[in-house]
């Protein structure tokens, strides 16, 4: 018997997470925050609240939804609720954008199978990112290489409705500040459908045919929330960028 979808999607999940990027504790070091506040057992380690935390505010409550889900703040806890739900992957292969990564740290805390826990945003050879609570103390971005993870759980996602095809890539040429092209209006009404439009030289950010630093800068956050950093966040648009833009349906955080 398939398992009833979940009414939500990887990159809902992964958006409402990078809300919190650079959350720590309060005060430092005490292992409490609004995340650990809100599991309700009091202060602990929270790289698992955190994925809890993730998505429960996207609808899905691990605790009730998951068997065994109960014990989630404790990761060898939700392997075993993932096992349990037929949804655990031993190793790496496969591993996926959403995917719910289970890590065995050198030097981390505990002496368990596992020891930490994410939620993958992207995956390259041999490494993934993820998106962690308690690293370091913060929630941050973490690139892992394989052999630190132990397996995977891969929730059921509701599936998006198939966008169509988006235009043809126009080629770097055509995103240079200063530099107008046809392409530009297409790619500033994307922005403008999702929300990403914080940077404008007016009262309104609107589309037109000229690449500015306001379009370079809306797309730069439109990256990021992508989970991208470095050279693949800088605001000019690639091949990748740019269909990722036509088919998205995760609207900028408010």
């Amino acid at each position: 018997m398939s398992t009833p979808s979940w009414p939500t999607t990887a990159d809902a999940v992964i958006r409402r997470a990078m809300r919190d990027i650079g959350l720590g504790e309060k005060p430092p070091g005490s292992n409490r925050n609004k995340i650990s506040d809100a599991f309700g057992i009091g202060p602990g380690p929270w790289c698992a609240m955190a994925v809890w935390f993730w998505f429960k505010g996207e609808g899905v409550d691990l605790k009730s939804t998951l068997p065994g889900g109960h014990g989630w703040a404790y990761t060898p806890a939700g392997v075993a609720s993932a096992k349990q739900a037929g949804m655990w992957h031993q190793g790496a292969a496969g591993i996926k954008r959403g995917d719910v990564v289970f890590y065995k740290l050198p030097g981390a805390e505990g002496s368990d199978f596992v020891n930490h826990v994410g939620i993958v945003t992207a995956t390259a050879s041999g490494s993934v990112q993820s998106i962690e609570g308690n690293t370091s103390n913060i929630v941050a971005i973490r690139t892992r290489t394989w052999p630190n993870i132990v397996g995977y759980m891969r929730p059921p996602y509701k599936t998006a409705k198939p966008s169509p095809a988006p235009p043809p890539f126009p080629g770097t040429a055509a995103f240079r500040i200063g530099k107008k092209n046809p392409a530009v209006t297409l790619l500033d009404g994307q922005l403008i459908r999702l929300g990403y439009t914080k940077h404008t030289a007016g009262k309104k950010y609107t589309a037109g045919p000229e690449f500015t630093r306001w379009t370079r800068d809306n797309v730069r956050d439109f990256q990021q929330a992508q989970g991208w950093r470095g050279a693949d966040a800088d605001g000019y648009p690639g091949p990748e960028t740019w269909a990722r833009l036509f088919k998205s349906t995760t609207k900028a955080a408010g």
